[in-house]
């Protein structure tokens, strides 16, 4: 090459024997990088690499030492590399080099991109049993013999946290990452942490027990929000309520009969679907109104018949609730009202769990959680000879009754919130702003049908009232109850009664939150519980006058 073509090239080689200067080359001839090269090189030591400050401006000079011989190679560096920014904002850039290549605790291997490999970190190498420089120029593979580094050049993709085996039961951590310029990959490196054993043990142990935390608590979230979403029906924060859903979840996951009493329309079957989603999820839930069918088709019902058991019975037969409700929830509602005569025959599938359909001698045997609901006054009825008191015990292993509405005003404002949004849902309308003398107007009728008529005349209202609001004036819409609550409101109010009216108010506007209303009224939570409980006593007291 003409010395002119060299003398403007963009790299630069030096040779300097005994400090005196053998060759300068391209962009080392000139004196004033010569002269700052000199420099460069007394404070670089014995490091191999360094930076350069040229007078064009920064660069980098690669230095090989032997015997009194020193040959540099420079070229300048790009402005913009993060390369350049690291090692002239750090003074000990290069030690850093250094001290990354020859960590005891992480190996280095670097690969191109033809899976040939360029480098082997010392401490990996003595790892290897490689000479230093053994691995280079060699396939990855006949160095390392399940190398991935040729896989991650091919994929462009870094594998980061994988095991390596290394055979005789050593494995390590290995981390894996592409190399790019310009957007191609031009190679891969690959880091191994050489850690102690014991360490990664006590490591991969730690981990171990954080993910059976982890997988406890999950567990314990998925129960909480299974008991919430199974008793978020059993609406109300009243003593009553609470006490109900507390019964309810003590009970759900026994197998036991549970007996759901209650007058109507309070919501038993709403405390019998949260038994049957608490105990057995995810089974079927099979249903039977005794006072709904016949006496004369109940025992089909229950038992199911064989092919051709009786005139107009189905060709195929047909399975009886016994059998749809098998590993699940069989609910007879209303069962005070079953029949003597099917009676002896249900007592004797609850004793030996099995049923035989009409028409078949082929019993099958059952295994289904049995609840009863009644508005009937069951010990009357065993009194009276018309039910079967053995039968009674058999279905009544636990009772839960269910409290009328009239012992439960409190729980009016959540009640009315509850109803309101169901309807809005149901029918895709938004949920209106509700007037503030609602729930106090509510709260003063006697609620002979409890919850199934509250709802009604809920959404009679929703029906006649403005889409944004729930007014008064709908309720009062040719309403029998108001007639009835007149005369009550006639008479002499007492102190009591203002406190109790101020509370129901009160709770009505915090939406049913009795946290709030006793904060805003200025009392305590206790005393509120204890004056919409005593109103309630007193409206018991007063109805029966």
């Amino acid at each position: 090459m003409p010395e002119e073509q060299i003398s403007s090239a963009p790299l630069g080689v030096f040779v300097r024997r005994q400090g005196a200067v053998v060759a300068a080359l391209g962009l080392a001839a000139g004196a004033a990088v010569q002269q700052a090269l000199a420099a460069a090189l007394a404070r670089a030591g014995d490091r191999t690499l360094f930076e350069l400050p040229l007078p064009m401006g920064p660069g980098i000079a690669t230095a090989l030492r032997a015997d009194g011989l020193e040959i540099v190679l420079l070229r300048p560096a790009d402005s913009g590399s993060t390369l350049l920014d690291f090692v002239a904002a750090v003074p000990f850039a290069f030690d850093i080099f250094e001290q990354i290549l020859s960590d005891p605790y992480q190996g280095i291997t670097v690969a191109d991109h033809t899976g040939t490999m360029r480098y082997v970190s010392p401490v990996h190498e003595k790892f290897l049993g490689l000479p230093p420089g053994g691995g280079a120029g060699k396939p990855v593979e006949q160095v390392i013999r399940n190398s991935r580094l040729r896989a991650v050049v091919a994929s462009g993709k870094a594998e980061i946290g994988q095991p390596l085996s290394f055979g005789n039961a050593v494995t390590r951590v290995v981390n894996r990452r592409p190399v790019r310029r310009d957007g191609q990959v031009i190679g891969a490196v690959g880091q191994v942490m050489f850690r102690d054993t014991e360490a990664v043990a006590q490591m991969a142990a730690e981990m171990q027990q954080l993910r059976t935390q982890l997988e406890f608590y999950r567990r314990e979230l998925d129960g909480l929000r299974e008991t919430r979403g199974a008793v978020a029906e059993l609406v109300g924060d009243s003593q009553a309520m609470q006490r109900l859903r507390q019964e309810v979840q003590a009970v759900a996951r026994l197998d036991v009969p549970v007996l759901v009493q209650g007058e109507s329309g309070t919501g038993k079957e709403l405390v019998v679907r949260a038994i049957h989603a608490l105990g057995r999820p995810g089974q079927a839930l099979v249903s039977l109104n005794l006072a709904a069918v016949p006496g004369s088709l109940v025992e089909s019902e229950l038992f199911g018949h064989a092919a051709g058991a009786f005139t107009g019975s189905a060709k195929q037969g047909r399975p009886g609730k016994f059998e749809m409700a098998n590993e699940g929830t069989l609910f007879l509602d209303e069962v005070g009202d079953i029949p003597l005569d099917v009676q002896i025959k249900l007592l004797r599938v609850l004793e030996e769990r099995v049923a035989e359909r009409l028409g078949s001698h082929a019993a099958k045997r059952l295994s289904f959680r049995l609840v009863s609901a009644t508005h009937r006054d069951m010990a009357a009825l065993v009194d009276g000879g018309t039910f079967r008191h053995d039968l009674f015990y058999r279905i009544s292993g636990v009772t839960l009754q269910v409290p009328p509405l009239r012992q439960r005003l409190e729980d009016i404002p959540a009640l009315l919130a509850h109803f309101v949004e169901a309807f809005c849902l149901r029918n895709r309308r938004a949920v209106p702003q509700i007037d503030a003398g609602v729930a106090r107007h509510l709260a003063d009728q006697p609620w002979p049908g409890n919850l199934r008529q509250l709802r009604h005349r809920i959404e009679e209202a929703l029906v006649f009232s403005p889409p944004e609001r729930l007014t008064l004036e709908a309720f009062c819409r040719g309403a029998p109850l108001q007639a009835e609550a007149a005369p009550r409101r006639a008479e002499p109010a007492r102190l009591k009664d203002h406190e109790r009216t101020a509370a129901l108010q009160t709770l009505a506007d915090c939406g049913g939150n009795k946290k709030r209303a006793a904060e805003r009224l200025g009392i305590s939570r206790s005393y509120l519980y204890k004056l919409l409980g005593e109103s309630a006593a007193s409206r018991r007291s007063s109805q029966a006058l």
